[in-house]
């Protein structure tokens, strides 16, 4: 089985030149029977903390009927875009790509502290091309 993509991986001059700050908030893997299924990286910004997945099944096989979904393209990739309410006045968004047999997952949650009030959607579109050529195909 192929080695689950490492969310962390992400170079630090890439994070850099994104706007977010290199060091990781917070990671963890989830392994099943020894073989991880899934892993994220958590990120800051000035007013948004962005957590990168990786997943070992493809984006169709994890997608809720209540999230809508939009392709859109990000760079050369076909992406999905979809938000997530966290509150009712909080909500993040997530742009996921496929990537080999996996599927990569870059979320924008607004800060609670101090949102900037951008658009979460925006935000992660913007990350996501920023980052694009550290994310795996």
């Amino acid at each position: 089985m192929a080695e689950l993509w490492d969310p962390c991986s992400i170079s630090t001059e890439a994070l850099v030149d994104a706007g977010i700050d290199p060091a990781p908030l917070g990671s963890e893997t989830n392994p099943a029977d020894g073989v991880a299924d899934a892993s994220f990286c958590s990120y800051a910004t000035d007013s948004f903390e962005l957590t990168v997945y990786s997943f070992r099944s493809p984006l169709e096989s994890r997608s809720s009927p209540a999230e809508v979904r939009d392709e859109i393209g990000v760079g050369d990739r076909r992406a999905i875009r979809f938000t997530r309410s966290i509150t009712p006045t909080w909500v993040s968004c997530i742009i996921g790509f496929d990537a080999r047999s996996s599927s990569v997952e870059l979320e924008a949650r607004p800060d609670v502290i101090a949102p900037s009030g951008e658009n979460s959607c925006s935000v992660a579109t913007e990350l996501a091309k920023s980052l694009l050529p550290q994310l795996p195909r």
